[in-house]
């Protein structure tokens, strides 16, 4: 709770005055706490000022043509130093599921596999991933329903962050210049939805919330305020709302599921502040990053710091960045010393930092190994899909499934997938078509194997 000497300059949500009707701004000069709720005094902002400001969603009032207004109202959350919430998210999955422990145990197995070199990507060229925004907002703050200008924004800095095409990627210091990687991942909003009707890839969806939990996941599920997923091995779900919190008053920036968690909650979180670079984007995080954050995550990428406070023993499973002792924040100068990691010191232009978004460039080869390693592993549904002939995917998958699946006692034939690789015909062609195959088996029968660990009377035929 903030102390009763806590005094704020913010910026306030435009409203409407009772008769008299105008788009217009109040900045709050004092707040007192009581009780857990608090009392806002709040001025008029000149015309002037509310254009040097972007908007913030931060408090509601009733506005009236006087030139202050007071207002009870709940006591907000505070930005956390912690703007991320996929690691909180990910110990609570490991502490409450035993699939997603071993899930999660597969899949290092499968990334440490590629950082040595003995298995390399299926793919050569780029993947397309579809996506599906929901857009999450409450009407009484009209701003929260962005545009879908707004949303393709965000796609096509994605696109240029996971291509490397972005033209900041010139910042990047000279010592790390053949480290930037070309991810070979794109990104496209959805035009067909589950039900093979024609969409523009958004949905939307009035809720009466002004915060979400990402411990209680309730944007993801409109029985909880949020919106339902499309199905997660189909789609990249990327749910847009106000103030996604890791605890009660906690604000954070975004969050994602890792691969091997619930498909119920499958997906990316990003507030409505931090997404694409137009309409509600607001500084620091304005040009998008945060997004490619988050799906640096969903592609199973770590904080660069490896979450271990401000120690140097840990990492982000990653050989090609630097070890570093903990998050970098605003804009730092090059070159920034942590742990001994001199003379080029932190990469703190990395995508998977916590720096500004006008501070962060690129993700790293390694980077991109890690996120072929998962596209072949947990995620290699997209690659069956992208391998699909043109319509409805669902089977394709769904036969890979039933085929990787022996029954009565017969082993599963595999079946022919056709190549995206050109270059691939002849025997070498033909095996590394044959260990492309092998590996979207495995993977599967890793999805498998999840599954029937959760049904903890479940046993195999014969040792009953």
């Amino acid at each position: 709770m903030r102390s009763g000497a806590d005094r704020r300059e913010l910026l306030l949500h435009r409203c409407t005055a009772g008769r008299h009707r105008s788009s217009t701004y109040f900045k709050v000069v004092r707040i007192l706490a009581a009780r857990g709720r608090m009392q806002v005094v709040a001025t008029r902002v000149t015309a002037a000022e509310s254009a040097k400001h972007p908007y913030r969603a931060i408090f509601h009032l009733d506005c009236f043509a006087k030139g202050y207004v007071m207002a009870d109202l709940p006591t907000p959350g505070a930005r956390s130093r912690e703007l991320c919430g996929t690691m909180a998210v990910h110990h609570k999955l490991l502490q409450q599921s035993e699939s997603y422990r071993q899930r999660s145990a597969m899949f290092e197995n499968r990334a440490l596999a590629y950082e040595g070199r003995m298995r390399a990507p299926m793919r050569t060229g780029p993947i397309t991933i579809p996506v599906v925004v929901h857009i999450v907002h409450n009407p009484a703050f009209p701003a929260e329903n962005i545009s879908a200008a707004q949303v393709e924004s965000q796609i096509t800095v994605l696109n240029q962050d996971f291509r490397a095409t972005n033209l900041d990627r010139v910042g990047v210091p000279t010592v790390w210049t053949d480290r930037i990687a070309d991810c070979r991942i794109q990104f496209a909003l959805a035009t067909t939805d589950p039900d093979g009707n024609a969409t523009d890839g958004i949905t939307r969806t009035a809720t009466a919330k002004t915060f979400f939990s990402a411990e209680a996941d309730d944007v993801k599920a409109t029985a909880t305020g949020g919106a339902d997923p499309w199905p997660s091995d189909e789609y990249l779900n990327l749910w847009v709302c106000a103030d996604p919190q890791t605890a009660p008053g906690n604000s954070i920036l975004g969050y994602a599921q890792f691969p091997g968690g619930p498909v119920d909650t499958d997906g990316v979180v990003i507030a409505t502040t931090c997404f694409g670079t137009i309409g509600t984007a607001t500084a620091p995080f304005h040009l998008g990053r945060t997004t490619t954050h988050e799906v640096g995550h969903w592609l199973s990428l770590r904080h660069i710091w490896g979450d271990d406070g401000s120690g140097c023993s840990g990492g982000d499973l990653v050989d090609d960045t630097p070890n570093q002792a903990t998050q970098n924040f605003g804009k730092p100068q090059f070159p920034h010393l942590s742990c001994n990691n001199g003379p080029n010191g932190d990469m703190f232009m990395n995508y998977m930092d916590y720096t500004d978004d006008a501070a962060m460039f690129m993700f790293t080869t390694g980077q991109s190994l890690r996120m072929n390693a998962c596209l072949d592993g947990p995620r290699a549904s997209f690659l069956v899909a992208a391998r699909a002939p043109a319509g409805d995917l669902r089977p394709a998958v769904s036969s890979m499934a039933a085929e990787a699946t022996p029954g009565r006692g017969e082993a599963a034939a595999p079946r022919s997938v056709p190549s995206t690789n050109s270059s691939s015909s002849g025997g070498a062609g033909a095996v590394a078509d044959l260990e492309g195959e092998v590996a979207l088996l495995r993977s599967l029968l890793d999805e498998i194997n999840g599954v029937l660990a959760r049904a903890p009377h479940w046993s195999a035929p014969g040792t009953r």
